[in-house]
């Protein structure tokens, strides 16, 4: 099938009708983005589609109901116009109408199919279409973006290519028959050695622990199975973390220096002391500039100190002198000299007390006389000598002591005054030491960030894993090698127990079969049983082997794509390895058999569209017939230099190929964005552009409209 037109009328952005004349090669559709690429590449799969009706208002172009009056009807149309013996077109449409209310209608949905019928076209339903392109092969040739580029990410692909494109199937009916006659023709023989009364016990002994060792083979093998399954699933965890081994490792170092960059950043963070207003008072930072000040306070304080001791030593002379002068003035009243106070002693005056006399004149002392009185007096007078004498209080020069407070700040002034000095320097050194703390605080923000960065890219690299999965996978690769070893261990232990049964149910298969070969009823029977049982097991060896060399096959020309894909530039080797589960991992070696786990993007492209034209090429040399391969933006990760190389590949390779992309445009000086016609000289084949019709409201889509038109015809 070879696609010679594709016309789109109102779908989407693709108002009216546009129409594409497609290559037998290669044909580019050229666009910016939002240009209607992927509208583009959406309408093929709508047309494609024959399992549902699909039949919705969001496929209509804006612009052209906001044009159409109430009751108007238009139509949407997607069309395919293919050589295929033949000129034929598939078409899907519907008529949409404006409702009074402004709503839209849909109508009169169709999808045919007009097949050339001699000089006619015969209408029929389009879910023919899989005559000439059916679903299966579809899946091969529709790519949207290089995600979807490997086909093999699906375990049932290699079975159904083996079905559909290899002589395998022809083997599927003689085998199934030559297992249905041979349980039929062991059946016969049972029965028949079943009338053998001399061989009957021995038959049934036999046929008993044949049954018991098929059982068993059967019941093991399933179990070995399960624990290939089993290591397989480990295998491929461990496949997965080879190929993101390095990514893993990155990963790993990459969160470390962040955690490490984290915690200097915090360090240098907590070291940064800007409390300046508290500090203004709490570390005396508002005295800087204060030192000339307290010199001159200080000098004043020790001038007011010196006045102050002076005025005291004459305040304190002239107030001793006149207490003399009245202790001298009580003791020379009326010019007797008295007695010393101690004179006589305490213990006499007691006893003249006590005896009423007085014992200094011997003059009788009555109680209550002014001898006795007298007496009395003296005692108290006495007692009050002995005893510590108070001092009479005398008023102040300087009650409230200022002078003396100012001084103790001036010795604590003096005491500071060192720091006074180095205030300034204290400061700065301060300011300084947090500025350079601030510049490591940025410094190792933006370490965090760049750091961050490349952790964001690393993981967009590591497709389907996201940051926990590749940490644990690095941590758990011992567990699952340990996993994966003990079942491979168990399951060679079941396969070798299987071998050893299966060479005992030969044995008794045999004693079997001998006893059969004597009884003139059942031999015919076992010999026509053992000759089926050849039969089958050769049929399956050769189903295996024919699978063996498809696989083969579609890795030589894989290969061979590769290298025309990967011209003056690595190249590697692919290997497409079956599963234990059936399914095909396609793997990339050097020259040397060494695995290469994580080729880059481009490369890893190049290695998938290698399979794809395999595949393509199989499919048209198996069924006489030709496929398109369609793609979206499936080199987005190559170089200019690499996909100028790969579309000028594409072109001489001679499959039919469509590509939708936005390569070969360029920057101009007034920022318009504009084609590189020198590049696009050197591709083979058809140009398409798609652009947006100028002017347009970025925010309506009602004025979006795509045009195309033809760059390059050959």
């Amino acid at each position: 099938m070879i696609i010679k037109n594709i016309t789109i009328q109102n779908f989407r952005s693709y108002y009216g009708k546009t129409s594409f004349d497609i290559h037998d090669g290669l044909t580019l559709i050229i666009g910016s983005n939002g240009d209607g690429k992927t509208t583009l590449f959406e309408a093929l799969e709508w047309l494609f589609c024959t399992t549902e009706k699909r039949i919705d208002e969001k496929y209509i172009s804006r612009k052209r109901v906001k044009e159409l009056s109430p009751g108007e009807v238009d139509k949407l149309i997607v069309s395919m116009t293919f050589e295929h013996y033949g000129e034929n077109r598939l078409e899907k449409s519907f008529d949409f109408q404006k409702c009074l209310d402004g709503e839209i209608e849909l109508l009169n949905y169709d999808f045919t199919l007009y097949e050339q019928d001699g000089v006619q076209r015969r209408p029929i339903s389009g879910e023919y279409i899989d005559r000439y392109f059916d679903a299966y092969v579809r899946q091969y040739c529709l790519f949207k973006g290089e995600g979807e580029l490997n086909i093999f990410n699906k375990p049932e692909t290699l079975n159904n290519l083996v079905d559909t494109f290899s002589d395998i199937r022809t083997f599927d009916p003689y085998v199934s028959f030559a297992k249905y006659a041979q349980t039929q023709s062991e059946q016969a023989t049972d029965n028949a050695l079943k009338l053998d009364s001399k061989n009957k016990r021995r038959t049934a002994e036999l046929k008993s622990v044949i049954s018991d060792l098929r059982s068993q083979i059967e019941s093991k093998t399933q179990e070995m199975n399960t624990l290939r399954n089993e290591a397989l699933t480990f295998s491929q965890l461990l496949e997965e973390l080879e190929r993101n081994h390095e990514a893993s490792s990155i990963l790993i170092d990459i969160n470390d220096r962040i955690t490490s960059e984290e915690n200097k950043r915090r360090d240098a963070l907590f070291k940064i002391k800007e409390d300046y207003t508290i500090r203004l008072l709490d570390e005396m930072w508002i005295l800087l500039g204060f030192a000339p000040i307290a010199k001159e306070y200080s000098e004043k304080i020790a001038i007011a100190n010196k006045e102050k001791i002076k005025a005291q030593r004459k305040y304190d002379k002239e107030m001793g002198a006149m207490q003399q002068v009245d202790q001298i003035k009580r003791q020379l009243q009326d010019g007797i000299v008295p007695l010393a106070p101690y004179i006589p002693d305490e213990r006499t005056m007691r006893e003249m007390l006590d005896d009423h006399i007085c014992k200094v004149c011997n003059t009788p002392a009555p109680e209550g006389s002014s001898q006795y009185e007298f007496m009395k007096q003296r005692l108290e007078e006495y007692l009050k000598y002995i005893s510590p004498e108070e001092d009479e209080e005398t008023p102040e020069l300087f009650p409230y002591e200022y002078v003396q407070e100012l001084h103790k700040r001036d010795i604590i002034l003096n005491t500071h005054f060192d720091f006074l000095n180095k205030i300034r320097r204290v400061i700065m050194d301060d300011i300084e030491f947090n500025d350079k703390n601030k510049k490591e605080v940025e410094k190792r923000e933006q370490i965090i960030g760049e750091l961050q960065e490349n952790k964001n890219k690393l993981l967009a690299q590591t497709q389907g894993l996201d940051e926990s999965d590749l940490i644990n996978a690095f941590h758990n690769i011992t567990n699952w090698n340990a996993s994966k070893a003990e079942a491979e261990r168990n399951a060679d232990r079941l396969e070798s127990t299987i071998k050893i049964l299966q060479s005992r149910l030969e044995i008794e298969e045999s004693q079997y079969n001998e006893i059969a070969s004597k009884s003139s009823t059942a031999a015919l029977y076992s010999r026509i049983s053992i000759a089926l049982k050849k039969i089958a097991d050769a049929f399956a060896s050769a189903k295996i082997r024919n699978k063996k060399e498809f696989i083969g096959i579609l890795e030589a020309k894989a290969n061979l794509y590769l290298s025309l894909l990967n011209t003056d530039d690595f190249k590697g080797v692919i290997k497409l390895i079956e599963r234990a589960d059936k399914s095909v991992m396609i793997q990339m070696s050097d020259s040397n058999g060494d695995i290469i786990y994580n080729p880059n993007t481009a490369l890893e492209t190049t290695m998938y569209m290698s399979v794809l034209f395999a595949v393509a090429e199989l499919t048209s040399s198996k069924r006489d017939n030709a496929y398109p391969l369609i793609f979206d933006a499936p080199t987005s990760s190559f170089t200019d230099a690499k996909e100028s190389d790969f579309f000028k590949v594409i072109g001489d390779i001679k499959k039919q190929t469509i590509i939708v992309t936005k390569s070969f445009l360029t920057t101009a000086n007034d920022g318009s964005v504009v084609l590189d016609n020198d590049m696009i000289k050197k591709i083979p084949g058809r140009v398409y552009q798609i652009s947006k019709k100028r002017p347009f409201d970025d925010k309506d889509l009602s004025t979006i409209q795509t045009s195309a038109v033809l760059i390059k015809t050959e």
